[in-house]
């Protein structure tokens, strides 16, 4: 179904990309069609402008050629007033006869408004060519077709902003896509194993002939509560980073993260103990106040902590530190683990990357945890990086504003 949906989606910007190109063609071939239908206009008003101006006569005084031009263009109220270049070509002498001054030639004979003026005297015939033009009137038009042509990019580029732009809700489709499969099979992967235990535990607790003594019955209902606490871990794991990502982090807190990383070793007391684990705690920072949610600063740093413990190798040795840079203070969580590899470091933040260990290192779980510790982290504006050597340990490096 939802890869029916992306086809449809697809094809409806094919679609409305077709469509905007040919309103896009159609808008050019107007433009085009507008610019050429102003100039025909124009010189037909100009040949009639000449036309009363020199066929009553059979002889030109070029001395007043320019005040009949301008007489004429002022009795039939076309672009009087305006600036003009003009210019008479004779075709018998083949040269100018006369140009007003300043006059450009070029721009005569390539942009000017043409008028063949035959004149007969006797069995002399002669062709003059006048020609006139308009700078201001051409870099109006001009103006106007950019101007019709900027509308025309604008367009285009609207066009390409919104094909970007589904091009991207593609994308973010197929990636929601591909993460809801991830997901179920982790889940599924993940929840068979405590599921069976449970069950089979279930049934052998039913059966008498099994079942013989105290201890026995005890062993399998410890079992059964295990597993049922490790489930509970689970959807309570899959909640949390869902509500973080679903709904917006309140971060108008002051939280002193001296107080908070002291607290999340409290809680983590009785499993570093329990490894005889050496816990190094250095509050190098002057400033430790930082803006923020406190619930989720806590499951962060207790998810990064947590993680050593899983991942030790051997005794473990846990060093967290802080200290201050400019307005930033850094909290650093370093562990002599079973470390990443430098491919699987750049898959670290991912949701559900696991990584593969031996299995005296496997531990169950979604692959969810960094995925919020990243989230949270770029909540709060910080960062977050990690280095790790395969063998010897790993250190996460996590940087947030001071408050104020």
């Amino acid at each position: 179904m939802e890869k029916g949906i992306s086809k449809q989606l697809t094809l409806f910007i094919a679609l409305l990309a077709i469509i905007w190109v040919l309103m896009l063609a159609i808008q050019i071939h107007q433009t085009q069609r507008l610019y050429r239908h102003r100039k025909d206009l124009i010189a037909l008003q100009l040949n009639t402008v000449f036309d009363d101006a020199f066929n009553t006569t059979d002889t030109i005084d070029y001395g007043s050629i320019d005040s009949l031009v301008n007489l004429s263009l002022l009795s039939h109220a076309v672009l009087y007033n305006i600036k003009y270049d003009l210019g008479v070509y004779s075709e018998n002498k083949s040269q100018w006869v006369y140009l007003t001054e300043n006059a450009d030639t070029d721009a005569l004979v390539k942009k000017g408004f043409r008028y063949n003026l035959f004149r007969v005297n006797g069995e002399e015939t002669s062709l003059d060519v006048i020609m006139i033009h308009f700078p201001s009137l051409v870099k109006r038009l001009r103006l106007e077709s950019v101007m019709s042509y900027s509308v025309i990019g604008i367009l285009f580029i609207l066009l390409l902003c919104c094909f970007i732009y589904f091009f991207f809700i593609i994308l973010q489709n197929r990636k929601i896509n591909a993460f809801r499969e991830k997901m179920a099979h982790f889940i599924v992967h993940e929840l068979k194993t405590p599921l069976t235990t449970i069950n089979l535990s279930t049934q052998l607790l039913k059966d008498k002939t099994v079942v013989t003594d105290e201890e026995t019955k005890n062993t399998y209902l410890d079992m059964i509560a295990e597993e049922t606490k490790f489930l509970e871990d689970m959807v309570e794991e899959v909640l949390t980073v869902f509500r973080a990502k679903s709904m917006p982090i309140a971060a108008t807190e002051e939280v002193k993260l001296h107080v908070l990383l002291q607290e999340v070793c409290r809680v983590h007391a009785t499993q570093l103990e329990e490894f005889g684990a050496e816990l190094s705690f250095e509050c190098n920072a002057e400033f430790d106040a930082v803006q923020g949610n406190y619930t989720h600063l806590f499951n962060t740093f207790s998810n990064l902590v947590d993680n050593a413990i899983k991942y030790r190798n051997g005794k473990l040795e846990l060093t967290i530190s802080t200290q201050n840079h400019g307005d930033m203070i850094e909290i650093r969580i370093a562990d002599n683990g079973i470390g990443i590899s430098e491919e699987q470091q750049k898959l670290v933040f991912e949701p559900f990357t696991r990584f593969h260990t031996d299995d005296s290192h496997y531990v169950k779980g979604f692959g969810l945890g960094l995925e919020y510790v990243k989230h949270v982290i770029d909540y709060h504006k910080g960062t977050i990086l990690v280095d790790s050597e395969l063998g010897k340990g790993t250190v996460f490096t996590i940087s947030l504003p001071l408050k104020n």
